[in-house]
């Protein structure tokens, strides 16, 4: 009943506006002499001047003034008309970024490379190179083998080389968290010299920015050259969440979402004091995410993968219902406000008497169905007695001192019915933080990593067969392994009980609710509603309606960083 008085309202709503004249319209007319500023983080000053430049020839009405950041400005700059902040993730970090609205708009992406007849290539394409392994060739003193980099016999030194640029020095300081770098790597100017370092020298080893190693023409790494691949959770084996070095697309993709380590990946950010709705301001980033992404390669940045660009442009344009004013528009708002007031008082008062109806009748009302139950904090199931990980699984010992693996309930009711389970095989040893199982729905997939580091001694055969247990009962029949720790006391020291679990469930629904938020197009309002309940209410089983790559934005958002903390 409720639905449909708010249709009735809005049906002669909208009548209403379209009798009086007024048009809905997404476009906008440009004002000459309206100025954009911008306030710029000072090692974006070359991208910034190139991008006022360009846009300022396609759009010859509009100003646009740019200038550096000095000591002491910050967020009060940003509270000024028409005032856009360019910068760095280490300067939005210093800002409260909670009270601002803020989008990425490029990259500045520092990958280690060598040269493609590097003779250990193979086996650094098979097992990657971890970041403490990297620390180890970049910080401890003297001269650095392969052999002892790639546990081999192998007495080859490893030649080390870095762009000298403050910028760089910080993100792979932050990467190998140690401030100070041997004193004999070779620092070189800029990207064109150290790749011609590494061509040469097939035993050297370089950071230096992704731009400089793309071959633009044919879309690819640049010949003579290749990307190390990173090890992140450093038990050398290159697994298949963090595979993304097979060609160039697949690397950006891995940045995107999250596969690549964020310490090597800053992304560069527009920001405002709030949702822009100024039409000279959104006519700016609007052009940002589309032409003006064409010049950052030229700055020696990375632009955003051309998947994320729209979506961003939608985003930003998601709210643009502009009202074209016409002469008679004070009396015709007053029209509307009477036909809309009218509208409204009718509906309330045929609801009173279908309430008034339906209580002497003594009608039961309808239960919901299960189709459309909603999810939330009381739908969550969470047994005392077991330890609670931030990657949503869970572990118990038993009297033997085996303990028994699974994932929590909250992950089953985010996905949804599992289809497909790719588990390990007894005997196998695991690490804490390694991939242990992959839960699977029709082609989908979320890698689950373990909580603990042992020897798997039984897997639970019975999800081989009937996956649908794991969403059935999670924490009994749809246990997954049983696994002879190595380190008990230490890996779960910093787990949950599950008062604290609870507590900490809240904030998991609140970053969800944003997620799906984020996720769903609310230009679509079918697919809105089969995701959300009347009044923002997240519905069960929510991801079963989204396609692989918001899976990946899961996977990047709520498993990858318990493991990256």
């Amino acid at each position: 009943m409720k639905k449909l008085i708010v249709l009735i309202v809005f049906v002669a709503l909208m009548s209403a506006l379209n009798m009086n004249g007024i048009n809905v319209s997404p476009s906008y007319a440009q004002s000459p002499g309206d100025t954009v500023h911008l306030i710029i983080s000072p090692e974006l000053s070359e991208l910034v001047a190139m991008w006022i430049t360009k846009y300022s020839t396609a759009n010859p009405d509009a100003v646009i003034k740019g200038s550096d950041i000095e000591n002491g400005r910050g967020i009060n700059d940003l509270k000024k008309e028409g005032t856009l902040g360019i910068v760095t993730e280490e300067y939005l970090r210093s800002l409260d970024r909670a009270s601002l609205w803020t989008m990425v708009v490029a990259r500045d992406v520092i990958v280690p490379v060598i040269s493609s007849k590097n003779p250990f290539s193979e086996k650094i394409n098979t097992r990657g190179i971890s970041p403490g392994q990297f620390s180890g060739i970049y910080t401890e003193p003297g001269m650095l083998t392969w052999g002892k980099v790639l546990d081999t016999g192998d007495n080859t030194t490893v030649n080390c080389y870095c762009l000298d640029d403050e910028a760089l020095k910080f993100s792979l300081s932050q990467f190998l968290q140690a401030e100070n770098l041997r004193s004999n790597i070779k620092k070189v100017n800029d990207n064109s010299e150290l790749i011609e370092h590494i061509k040469n020298d097939k035993y050297a080893i370089g950071f230096c920015r992704l731009s400089g190693i793309i071959d633009f023409e044919k879309h690819s790494i640049a010949e003579g050259v290749q990307i190390v691949p990173v090890d992140v959770n450093g038990n050398g084996i290159l697994e298949h969440n963090e595979n993304i070095y097979s060609c160039l697309n697949d690397f950006t993709r891995g940045v995107w979402i999250g596969k690549y380590p964020g310490s090597l990946c800053r992304n560069i950010h527009i920001v405002s004091s709030e949702a822009p709705v100024d039409v000279k301001e959104k006519g700016f980033i609007s052009w940002v995410l589309s032409g003006g992404q064409a010049y950052i390669s030229e700055a020696g940045f990375s632009e955003l993968i051309p998947g994320e660009r729209q979506p961003k442009i939608q985003a930003l344009n998601a709210a643009d219902v502009v009202l074209v004013k016409s002469k008679e528009q004070p009396v015709k708002a007053a029209v509307i406000l009477f036909i809309a007031g009218t509208v409204l008082l009718a509906g309330f008062l045929i609801f009173l008497v279908v309430k008034l109806v339906k209580a002497s009748a003594k009608e039961p009302e309808a239960a919901f169905s299960n189709e459309s139950s909603v999810f939330n904090e009381d739908s969550v199931t969470a047994p005392a007695g077991l330890f609670y990980d931030k990657t949503h699984t869970w572990v118990f010992m038993e009297k033997d001192g085996k303990v028994k693996v699974g994932i929590d309930d909250f992950l089953q009711h985010v996905t949804g019915k599992v289809t497909k389970i790719k588990m390990k095989e007894p005997g196998l040893k695991i690490k804490k933080g390694e991939t242990v199982i992959s839960l699977v729905q029709n082609g989908k997939q979320l890698d689950i990593y373990s909580p603990v580091s042992g020897r798997i001694t039984e897997t639970n055969h019975e999800l081989a067969v009937n996956a649908s247990v794991l969403n059935n009962s999670p924490y009994s029949e749809g246990w997954i392994y049983t696994i002879e720790p190595d380190n008990w006391l230490k890996e779960t020291s910093k787990y949950f009980m599950v008062d604290n679990y609870r507590q900490w469930l809240k904030t998991e629904f609140t970053r969800l609710k944003d997620f799906i938020a984020g996720a769903v197009r609310l230009n679509d309002l079918n697919y809105y509603q089969v995701v959300l309940q009347d009044g923002g209410e997240i519905k069960d089983r929510v991801m079963e309606n989204f396609g692989p790559n918001v899976w990946e934005e899961f996977q990047r958002g709520f498993i990858d960083p318990a493991v990256l903390e």
